[in-house]
């Protein structure tokens, strides 16, 4: 059954008496996600989170998860003729987007997404669990911040190697508190 929502609502939930998967299907299960992971990274830049999610299970991935990777593949499947449009407005010109949701995951730990756009689609896209606990919500924006800072700085760096200097780098942030 497609659907055209890659993640679960539920999808940072972890119950705890799940039942871990046997050997072989937690070795399917990882070969999955590593798989989707680059296709993530490529073309479905809109499942990055799920797959970020994912990534954090396959060391201990239970029933549950494998219901939430079904949905997932569910998504794949139901947008396998969804193209990728990329196009610039101005090569000169670039907007950035960062959010964190505060203390996602069971650890505590924060989840930090970001993209980078030149006018149409994101030509980079990061979605990661945060190496570190953080004591508020604004503090997780500033360190979601911090993570995405060198995407910002290496892709400055690439279009000038190009031929094609920034005029223009535009930094969204949503956390009035962070800004």
């Amino acid at each position: 059954m497609p659907t055209s929502v890659p993640e679960v609502q539920d999808l940072f939930t972890v119950d705890d008496v799940s039942e871990q998967l046997d050997k072989r299907q937690s070795e399917i299960f990882h070969s999955i996600v590593a798989k989707l992971l680059y296709v993530s990274k490529r073309a479905r830049t809109g499942a990055q989170l799920a797959i970020a999610f994912l990534c954090t299970r396959v060391s201990y991935s239970t029933e549950q998860d494998w219901k939430k990777l079904i949905r997932l593949l569910q998504y794949f499947n139901g947008t396998l003729d969804m193209p990728l449009i990329l196009g610039a407005d101005s090569l000169a010109k670039s907007k950035l987007w960062i959010d964190a949701a505060y203390a996602v995951h069971n650890d505590m730990k924060s989840h930090t997404g970001g993209a980078t756009s030149l006018g149409r689609g994101a030509i980079m896209c990061k979605s990661t669990k945060q190496n570190l606990n953080t004591k508020r919500s604004t503090e997780a924006e500033v360190v979601g911040s911090s993570d995405y800072l060198p995407n910002i700085i290496w892709a400055r760096k690439f279009l000038a190697r190009q031929g094609y200097e920034l005029t223009e780098n535009i930094f969204y942030q949503d956390n009035q508190s962070a800004i």
